[in-house]
């Protein structure tokens, strides 16, 4: 009975805080800013800041996408106490109603958007936000850039976790992201749409267990990408759950 007691409790409380999440910050504020990569590329970026000592999650979204990718998803990951940074990629196009100035400025001087170029902003994005707070960061990243996250968190210090949705082998021959992956031993949440997952699984098969969640929808096929999280997806409210699960134990 009292095992009964405490395990409704604990969903009250998650369900109180998705809730929590869902809603809209008074407190939230939002600044558009600007730093460079290494080869010199002016990288364009959405900043939403709770607090200016909180951590940051970085974000970055699919190919042919922009920050506008994440106006909505931002603000809901801030309510977790996060500061969020939603990035505009050389790999993208627009959404949302938001052109990708970064695509624009790396067309004006015909810059290279291989994968090691767009690494470049990634990395810029990682040093500007650990310089704003001192602490590590989280990468939030969908589909190709969700597996190019994955790729950085191996290597970069100053990563702390990663949440990938629908990474795969965007860039086979020239690197496998499940051979560079391999080993990786530091807080992973994967998710994709349920005919997805067999592929993701075996992506991230070389991740310790004890580091890697693999979520697997519930209640309904979900969707690719950042789209499971929207209103566009039936059960996005099954995937933020599962996220908030996840930055739970983070803490």
């Amino acid at each position: 009975m009292q095992n009964r007691l405490r395990n409704s409790f604990v969903l009250t409380v998650l369900f109180l805080s998705l809730a929590l999440i869902l809603s809209v910050s008074s407190m939230l504020r939002k600044e558009t800013v600007t730093f460079t990569a290494a080869d010199g590329l002016t990288v364009t970026a959405d900043e939403y800041i709770m607090a200016r000592d909180y951590p940051y999650i970085l974000l970055f979204h699919e190919q042919e996408s922009s920050r506008g990718e994440f106006s909505v998803i931002a603000k809901k990951l801030c309510k977790m106490d996060y500061n969020c940074l939603a990035v505009d990629m050389r790999n993208g196009g627009s959404v949302n109603f938001v052109s990708n100035e970064t695509v624009k400025r790396c067309r004006e001087i015909r810059c290279p958007v291989g994968v090691n170029d767009v690494e470049l902003d990634m990395l810029a994005a990682i040093d500007y936000a650990y310089e704003r707070s001192g602490r590590p960061v989280i990468l939030f990243g969908s589909c190709a850039n969700a597996s190019l996250s994955l790729k950085v968190a191996a290597q970069h210090e100053h990563v702390r976790a990663v949440v990938a949705f629908s990474p795969g082998e965007y860039f086979l021959p020239q690197i496998s992201i499940q051979d560079t992956i391999s080993g990786l031993k530091k807080p992973v949440f994967v998710s994709s749409s349920l005919s997805e997952l067999p592929y993701v699984s075996q992506l991230v098969s070389g991740i310790d267990k004890n580091y890697v969640t693999l979520f697997e929808p519930k209640l309904g096929e979900g969707g690719r990408g950042t789209v499971s999280l929207t209103t566009n997806s039936t059960n996005h409210s099954e995937y933020w759950l599962a996220l908030l699960l996840f930055f739970k134990d983070l803490v």
